[in-house]
């Protein structure tokens, strides 16, 4: 699915990793949530000036014309607080681009507090105030197809696996 929207930037979700969703641009301020070095490393190497993130308290109101959030916002516990703190740091017509596995398809671990299922995703973005939302459902039969997306963190997990992908604009 691809929308134009208020960005001027084609919105559309990728299969594959998240830097295909996210396509950052020379100039572009991305801030990604859980620090994935892989992802902020092709970010800065497309151009884009990338601040990895494990806290918000270092991060001003309007200042990101991405925010990330790959799988590794799942072993935070206040997980569910960061879609709302992702939409203060975002510009206005910025986009939230995340990753959230249902939480059947994370391993049976206390290693990842923050799961929940599709419908609670949405809702959470949608009551955190962004005004487009576009998602789709991801899987992966195999752990090396899950690695080959990104998703380490579900190496481990029983397979078929599936992930939420969202594209959320302010």
């Amino acid at each position: 699915m691809t929308v134009k929207n208020k960005t001027d930037k084609l919105l559309k979700i990728e299969q594959g990793n998240l830097y295909t969703t996210i396509q950052p641009q020379q100039g572009e301020r991305v801030m990604i949530i859980g620090g994935s070095e892989t992802l902020t490393a092709r970010c800065s190497d497309a151009g884009a000036s990338v601040l990895p993130a494990a806290s918000f308290s270092q991060v001003k109101q309007g200042e990101f014309d991405t925010v990330a959030a790959p799988l590794s916002i799942h072993p935070y516990a206040d997980g569910a607080q960061w879609t709302a703190k992702a939409y203060e740091a975002l510009k206005e017509g910025g986009r939230f681009v995340a990753d959230f596995a249902e939480s059947s398809s994370l391993p049976a671990s206390s290693d990842y507090p923050y799961a929940e299922s599709l419908a609670g995703y949405w809702e959470r973005i949608k009551a955190a105030g962004f005004s487009t939302i576009l998602f789709q459902q991801l899987s992966a039969q195999t752990a090396q197809e899950a690695v080959l997306n990104g998703w380490t963190e579900l190496v481990s997990s029983q397979y078929p696996v599936k992930v939420n992908r969202f594209v959320a604009v302010k």
